[in-house]
């Protein structure tokens, strides 16, 4: 039976700040390094799956790859969330230290569907990989990181409620309604899928996680 911790949440409170303030964060504090030249590729780039695919897996044709979620280092962790909190989405502390290889992407659009007076929901697809020396290291982030959730759960902040639990010995997800955010280890590498604000975000969450962890060697 899979392990399951259970609160209640909001999409746009936490499904926000798991997925969008991701970007938002690399966006000001590493708006430099995305005027860089671009690097070589490296084995790290090769694991994101591409607009074109996300596109296709989506269905949804208005997704645009963001210059700023473009990075080679995870970005700063929100301070102002609680602790344990400040590993979820992609962060930092969401993949720790003693990884030797970074890269992430970030895939936006603007939903038509709105209610009647409500604002525009968000629609993002967020992706990270990181590379760690061996396999025992890349699964020790993994395991730190559900434990950090765990703790996370367990203060019972109103912006940080959200399902927990392991579809598979190798992967750790986070739901609610409207986004999940799947955390996967495979061999050495440390891979998170998010999708917010595109239905059904769990299955295209784990079809873009399991179209990039294909890839791992």
């Amino acid at each position: 039976m899979k392990a399951t911790t259970r609160s209640a949440i909001s999409p746009r409170t936490l499904g926000s700040a798991l997925v969008v303030s991701c970007a938002i964060a690399a966006c000001s504090h590493h708006g430099t390094a995305a005027k860089q030249p671009p690097v070589a590729g490296t084995h790290a780039d090769s694991l994101i799956v591409s607009v074109e695919e996300v596109r296709r897996i989506a269905n949804h044709e208005g997704l645009t790859a963001h210059s700023h979620a473009d990075l080679r280092h995870p970005p700063p962790a929100d301070l102002t969330a609680p602790g344990p909190c400040r590993a979820a989405g992609i962060s930092d502390l969401t993949f720790g230290a003693g990884w030797s290889e970074f890269r992430s992407a970030g895939y936006h659009g603007i939903t038509d569907d709105l209610k009647p007076g409500g604002p525009a929901m968000i629609q993002t697809v967020s992706q990270a990989v990181a590379i760690y020396p061996d396999a025992t290291t890349a699964r020790g982030a993994l395991g730190q990181l559900e434990s950090a959730l765990q703790a996370c759960t367990a203060l019972h902040d109103s912006n940080y409620d959200f399902t927990i639990d392991r579809p598979d010995a190798g992967t750790v997800r986070i739901t609610d309604e409207g986004w999940s955010h799947l955390y996967r280890a495979k061999s050495s590498v440390l891979i998170s899928v998010g999708v917010l604000g595109i239905e059904p975000a769990d299955r295209i969450a784990a079809t873009i996680m399991q179209t990039a962890t294909d890839r791992v060697r």
